[in-house]
């Protein structure tokens, strides 16, 4: 999939292809909220569940409504001590604890639904005790500090979202540090556009690593993802070569929506927002593309060998013009699809 570079053979180039914050919340009840489906992107992918860091901790079934487990934690310590993050590439929980210590974690035991637990454990830091778990698989999750203990409530991405997108930044070695921030900035104004229409995007690959063809698919599997959409920058030889194409694959298909149908509507809409020279639709036969069952694309919005266009796709209001025409795309597929 990383090898764009015999794609835009037929165009005359070649293809050389977020952190989320966590939110604190505060409430004023009994329980206090610590955070609420936090995501980000920046982390390793894991293959088996490998070893969790430093040492493990007990895994105690109990019985209780819901799938929520139970994580102790010493009276002292408020939200503001917390923050969670969810690595769902690697399927991992990581909670940072500030200002508690390792011992009060060495006969501690997390209790409740903890089924989609493959693992746990915690190291000891200088300003307190991380806890690590593994899931099964990608969750989704709420968190809430009760006294004595943080209660963290698992759901399944589809429990929460009606409509997903999967975006992929389509990195390689062959972009300089400038460049594989430029796509992620894209991919970063793309994510803000959407969720603001009730789309909720995944990012299949991070600013640390590349996740894999497997990765990006068990994501989407794992997250029920409606589209997919990749996002890289090309190069050519022939440095007077530029405009924006989209790459599909006809393996995908709908008789009313096909991965053609798609790559066409995020062509003209991409085409329309940047006022660009629109150089077609390219036929790939993309490993992850022709294996993904929902309509799947790649958009190339330009070329950085090209003196102007290059300049242009680094610069942040451009890249503000490209996210909205695949947004506006990525909309218009919705409305087509449902």
């Amino acid at each position: 999939m990383r090898k764009l570079m015999k794609w835009s053979a037929l165009l005359g180039g070649s293809f050389l292809a977020v952190m989320l914050g966590i939110t604190v919340y505060l409430g004023i009840n009994r329980g206090v909220v610590i955070a609420d489906t936090g995501s980000v992107t920046d982390l390793t992918e894991v293959s088996e569940f490998e070893s969790l860091p430093g040492h493990m901790l007990s895994l105690q079934e109990s019985e209780q409504e819901g799938t929520a487990i139970r994580i102790p934690v010493e009276n002292a310590i408020g939200p503001e001590n917390i923050t969670i993050e969810n690595q769902y590439l690697s399927r991992r929980l990581v909670i940072n604890i500030r200002g508690t210590t390792g011992f009060f974690y060495e006969n501690s035991r997390i209790t409740g639904y903890v089924e989609p637990l493959q693992n746990a454990s915690y190291t000891v830091e200088s300003e307190g005790v991380t806890l690590y778990l593994q899931l099964s698989e990608l969750y989704e999750y709420e968190s809430i500090l009760n006294k004595g203990y943080l209660q963290v409530n698992l759901y399944k991405p589809s429990e929460r979202y009606a409509r997903v997108v999967v975006l992929d930044a389509e990195t390689s070695e062959d972009l300089s540090g400038r460049e594989k921030e430029a796509l992620y900035r894209i991919e970063e104004k793309c994510q803000a556009i959407l969720e603001a229409e009730g789309i909720h995007v995944y990012s299949a690959e991070s600013r640390y690593d590349d996740g894999g063809k497997e990765s990006t698919l068990r994501l989407v599997s794992q997250t029920k993802a409606g589209l997919y959409v990749g996002i890289a920058f090309d190069k050519a030889e022939d440095q007077e070569q530029f405009g924006s194409y989209v790459c599909y694959s006809s393996q995908y298909f709908r008789p009313w929506f096909t991965n053609g149908d798609f790559a066409d509507r995020m062509e003209r809409e991409l085409v329309t927002a940047i006022e660009g020279k629109a150089l077609g639709l390219v036929e790939v036969q993309d490993e992850l593309l022709q294996e993904l069952s929902i309509p799947a694309v790649i958009v190339c919005p330009g070329y950085l060998s090209h003196g102007t266009e290059g300049k242009l796709l680094l610069q942040e209001s451009y890249q503000e013009r490209i996210a909205q025409g695949i947004c506006a795309g990525i909309l218009s597929a919705y409305a087509e699809l449902e």
